[in-house]
C-alpha cells in the first residue's frame, strides 16, 4: 500500500527514480527508546538529516508502511515525525505520488535568523549584528536577537527559538565558555537547527563557522607597523582571555614578531574575563606600561579590538601622552568608533559585509558539515601611526 499521508490533487508526473537508496538509508536510523527524547522527535530529525543530504533525484520518501516494518516502530510514531516535517515544509503529500521532498532553492527556504549572544555592551558586536541584518533584509526575512545574560542558564535559549528548523538558522558569538559553545551547538543540532558559529571554534566542536583570520591580521598589523620603522610594539588584550579569537591572536602576534625579528615586542594582558569592561581595563594598563623607563617603552601599540583602543586612547590622553607623536595606535576591529575619535584611528577592519554573506552561505548549504571560513582583513588609513621620533640604536634592524 503506498503512503497514506496524502492529501492534494492527482495531477502531478511520477517523479524520477532514485539513485538514492532511502532503504539503506533508513536502516542505519537507530532510535533510542531510553535517551528520553519521544520517539517521533528522535525519526523527524533523523529524516531531516537524511533529507538535507539526499540528491536532487531523490525527491520521494518511503511509504509509510514500509517505514514501519523498516524500523520496527508504531504507525503513529512515524506519522507524527512527518507531520512534523510537512509542519516545517520540508515534504508534501501528494495524492497518487505519496509523500515527496520540497526543495527550496538557495536562501530562499531561511525566513528568519537568530543570533544568540552574550548580553553584554559590545561595538565589534553591533556592527556584526548590522551586517547580518542587512543580509536577512536582502533575502525578505527577519532577524531575533537572544541575549544570554551572566548566570543564565543556556537552555533557555532553545525555548526563545520560535521558528521551526526549516524556516530558519541560527547564529552564536564566540563570547561564551567552550563548554557553553559546544553544547549549545549540539543541541541545535539535535533539534535539527542548521547553526554557525561566529569565530574560532572550540577544539572538538563540530560546528560549521566564519571568523577573521589571525594569522592575516596579525601580519598585516605588524607589517604595517614595522613598514614605519617601529621595533617596540605592544599587543593590548583588553578582551577576556578565555575566548579563543583572543588567544590565537596573541599566539600569531608572538610567533610572526618573532619571524619579523621586532625583539623588542611583548604581550600586556589587561586581565579581562568574560562580561567584564575593555576599555576600563585598558585604560588602567596604559599607566603602567608608560611607567617603564624610555627605552623600553613601545613606540606603537597594537590593540587586540577598538574597544581595547579606546580605553587606550583615554589613558594616554590622561597622562598628556600624544597620539601618534609620542606613541603609535593601531586598532583591529575597525567599527565606526574608529572615526569618531581624534585622533582617527588606523584599524584592521572586518569587512563585515563579505562577513555576513558567508554566514547565510553556510546557513544555506545544507551538506555543510564542520566547515571553517576565514575573513581576511580591510586595512583602513587613519591619523593614530606614525614613524617613531626615536629609537635607541640596539632596536634598529
Amino acid at each position: 500500500m503506498e503512503s497514506t499521508l496524502t492529501t492534494s490533487a492527482a495531477t502531478d508526473a511520477a517523479p524520477a527514480a532514485s539513485s538514492f537508496d532511502w532503504t539503506t538509508q533508513l536502516r542505519d536510523v537507530v532510535l533510542d527508546r531510553s535517551n528520553g527524547v519521544p520517539l517521533h522527535v528522535q525519526l523527524r530529525n533523523s529524516l531531516r538529516r537524511l533529507i538535507e543530504l539526499a540528491p536532487d533525484e531523490a525527491d520521494k520518501l518511503t511509504p509509510e508502511n514500509e517505514m514501519v516494518e523498516l524500523l520496527g516502530i508504531a504507525p503513529g510514531t512515524v506519522r507524527k515525525a512527518l507531520d512534523g516535517l510537512v509542519a516545517e515544509g520540508l515534504i508534501e503529500r501528494r495524492r497518487a505520488l505519496g509523500t515527496v521532498i520540497k526543495r527550496h532553492t538557495g536562501a530562499s527556504w531561511l525566513k528568519t535568523l537568530a543570533v544568540i549572544l552574550p548580553n553584554f555592551p559590545s561595538h565589534s558586536n553591533s556592527a556584526h549584528l548590522a551586517a547580518l541584518n542587512r543580509q536577512m533584509g536582502i533575502l525578505g526575512g527577519k532577524m531575533s536577537i537572544i541575549p544570554l545574560g551572566r548566570g543564565d542558564d543556556w537552555k533557555s535559549c532553545q525555548d526563545r527559538l520560535d521558528f521551526a528548523p526549516s524556516e530558519g538558522g541560527v547564529v552564536f558569538f564566540n563570547n561564551f565558555s567552550a563548554s557553553t559553545t559546544t553544547d549549545l551547538h549540539a543541541s541545535l543540532q539535535q533539534q535539527g537547527y542548521r547553526s554557525v558559529h561566529l569565530g574560532r571554534p572550540p577544539e572538538g566542536c563540530q560546528c560549521n563557522s566564519v571568523s577573521g583570520s589571525a594569522e592575516a591580521f596579525v601580519r598585516m598589523g605588524l607589517e604595517r607597523l614595522a613598514a614605519a620603522g617601529h621595533r617596540r610594539i605592544t599587543f593590548l588584550v583588553g578582551e577576556p582571555e578565555e575566548n579563543l579569537d583572543v588567544q590565537e591572536r596573541v599566539r600569531c602576534f608572538k610567533e610572526i614578531s618573532r619571524e619579523l625579528g621586532l625583539a623588542g615586542s611583548d604581550v600586556v594582558h589587561c586581565g579581562i574575563h568574560l562580561w567584564e569592561n575593555a576599555s576600563e581595563a585598558a585604560t588602567g594598563a596604559i599607566e603602567s606600561i608608560w611607567n617603564r623607563s624610555a627605552d623600553k617603552r613601545p613606540t606603537a601599540l597594537f590593540a587586540i579590538s577598538d574597544s581595547t583602543a579606546m580605553g587606550a586612547l583615554f589613558g594616554l590622553a590622561r597622562q598628556s601622552i600624544r597620539v601618534p607623536d609620542d606613541v603609535s595606535v593601531l586598532s583591529w576591529d575597525g567599527t565606526e568608533l574608529t572615526r569618531m575619535v581624534y585622533p582617527k584611528l588606523t584599524s584592521l577592519a572586518t569587512p563585515l559585509d563579505k562577513y555576513a554573506a558567508n554566514v547565510i552561505a553556510l546557513l544555506s548549504d545544507k551538506r555543510a558539515r564542520n566547515k571553517k571560513i576565514l575573513i581576511h582583513p580591510e586595512f583602513r588609513e587613519g591619523d593614530s601611526i606614525a614613524s617613531p621620533s626615536s629609537i635607541p640604536p640596539d632596536n634598529v634592524s
